[in-house]
């Protein structure tokens, strides 16, 4: 079994077409159906249902696709624990915006941590534009931002799939509903976060692919992290957009979804290709194997 047929394949299932996975692996699209045949012929089964409009794993495909995260993932810590006998050391540099920082990476840090004890972290909480641009200029080793990399030099993975929900304290008149219609907001005061935040982005992506936007409202307070906004909406200042990580962790507010309109976002990990080092390389591949394709913390 190859190497390159793994991870043709685990590309496959994460883009759903042959021609989005051959350009993200820069590869040409016969390239990918040969790699993807190959595997097949191997395990003499179909490992995908070719028919629909999104090419979608078989259940021996999905079987596949757990043992190639695991091996693909061994073999991205064992590659550069070859290059040397000592322990992983030295600070890895980490940046994250206020989410994942919050909600998703210290329980991963931590177990990371414990496999690697003279691994250190030093972790700047910044808006996911800020995110990226630490990355692309190499004083941060990984970065985790709430939204789509836009530099396509930067290697990237998604590590968790979010969800964007409505926060409104217990008490309002909304607090019973299950979803809300984009016009019922108007007039609502919301709390918004800072320009950059990649939970409002997910937000304003969402109502464009729908042809809707926010109907008039007052933005009674810009806060900077999801704390503030739903203590905020906790104490009845006003209403906000929330990642669902940050909102089940919080009493006295109730979330609701948009009626027919599901806010997902994608956390993404990013890092620079063309410098990696070894104590990145396997925060990389541990952080694969503990949240493969998006799977719940």
């Amino acid at each position: 079994m190859d190497s390159d047929d793994l991870r043709t394949f685990v590309e496959l299932v994460r883009r759903g077409s042959f021609s989005a996975a051959a350009s993200a692996l820069k590869v040409s699209q016969p390239s990918v159906s040969r790699r993807v045949r190959h595997l097949e012929d191997e395990l003499g089964v179909e490992l995908f249902e070719r028919t629909r409009p999104v090419v979608t794993p078989t259940r021996q495909g999905l079987a596949v696709l757990r043992l190639a995260n695991r091996t693909l993932a061994e073999w991205n810590a064992l590659v550069p624990a070859l290059q040397g006998p000592e322990p992983l050391h030295g600070t890895l540099h980490i940046a994250a915006s206020t989410t994942p920082s919050e909600y998703l990476l210290p329980g991963l840090l931590a177990e990371f941590t414990r496999l690697h004890p003279d691994i250190r972290f030093d972790m700047p909480v910044m808006n996911s534009d800020t995110v990226e641009a630490c990355v692309r200029a190499r004083h941060c080793d990984v970065g985790f931002l709430g939204r789509r990399c836009k530099d396509r030099h930067l290697g990237s993975r998604e590590a968790y799939q979010d969800e964007v929900v409505l926060a409104v304290p217990a008490g309002h008149g909304l607090a019973g509903r299950e979803s809300v219609d984009v016009a019922e907001l108007a007039g609502e005061p919301f709390i918004v976060r800072e320009p950059g935040s990649g939970t409002w982005a997910a937000v304003a992506l969402a109502l464009q692919a729908h042809g809707l936007e926010l109907p008039p409202h007052r933005v009674v307070a810009q806060l900077a992290s999801p704390h503030a906004v739903l203590e905020a909406v906790r104490v009845g200042h006003g209403v906000s957009f929330v990642s669902v990580l940050a909102a089940r962790r919080e009493s006295g507010v109730v979330t609701l979804r948009l009626r027919d309109l599901a806010i997902l976002r994608p956390v993404i990990m990013i890092y620079d290709r063309r410098h990696v080092n070894r104590s990145a390389a396997a925060f990389l591949a541990f952080v694969e194997e503990r949240l493969p394709l998006g799977d719940t913390p």
